[in-house]
């Protein structure tokens, strides 16, 4: 089974388009402890903007990882068992960890957005504070370590076949957002990587229009709070 995709004679999987998303990931949950701290209490519309911006992120990583379980770590169970045994096993306690924050986050944001309160504000920048920790170290691990594998022991088409799911439990009006995302601060060189991930007429339409989308959400969240950094 380790030799199947050079049996098929298919080309190699590129996961290097996972470093984009990563880093889109880093810098929008690094970001949510300020961000949910500078909405003034009692403000109901900044409130509303920034608890829809949080749930989405608690949604997009969920949707990363869920597909990664589905998608990934079976098949490199099977085509690597001796390279992945204990580090899948790693990367399950990691997911399992991280769902839990998410849970938190999620629940906490959405008392937050019923009240706009300061007491329930602060919780949620609490958890999204205690969050950054694990999901820095697993994301790093994951680079470092999965990546590689992935290249060595998964098609091309497997590959795209996971990030399409991935975006397939994305609601459909915020997929082009996600793109804009992930191409905010992307080299060039990032962002060909991401075009290879998607089908070419989305990327045509998507990278202008998802661009001008995140370029209006950020605004919209800087607007919102007082300490966004944005």
């Amino acid at each position: 089974m380790a030799n199947e995709k050079n049996e098929k004679n298919e080309k190699p999987a590129d996961s290097r388009d996972m470093i984009g998303a990563h880093d889109a990931m880093r810098r929008e949950f690094a970001a949510l402890p300020a961000l949910v701290a500078g909405v003034p209490a009692g403000d109901t519309r900044g409130t509303a903007v920034v608890a829809r911006h949080v749930l989405m992120m608690v949604d997009f990583l969920h949707a990363h990882h869920t597909s990664e379980d589905d998608h990934v770590w079976p098949r490199l169970r099977e085509r690597c068992p001796k390279d992945v045994g204990l580090l899948v096993a790693t990367m399950d306690q990691q997911h399992a960890l991280i769902d839990g924050e998410l849970t938190a986050l999620a629940a906490e944001c959405r008392r937050w957005s019923d009240s706009a309160g300061a007491t329930e504000r602060d919780a949620v920048a609490a958890v999204a504070e205690r969050l950054l920790p694990p999901l820095f170290e697993h994301l790093a691990l994951e680079e470092e370590r999965i990546l590689p594998l992935i290249d060595r022991h998964l098609t091309e088409s497997e590959w795209k076949a996971t990030v399409e799911a991935s975006l397939g439990k994305v609601p459909f009006s915020q997929r082009l957002l996600m793109l804009g995302m992930a191409l905010h601060g992307a080299d060039e060189e990032q962002a060909q990587l991401l075009r290879a991930a998607v089908p070419a007429p989305v990327w045509h339409v998507g990278r202008p229009l998802g661009t001008r989308l995140y370029r209006t959400h950020r605004e919209r969240l800087a607007s919102a709070s007082r300490e966004s950094g944005l």
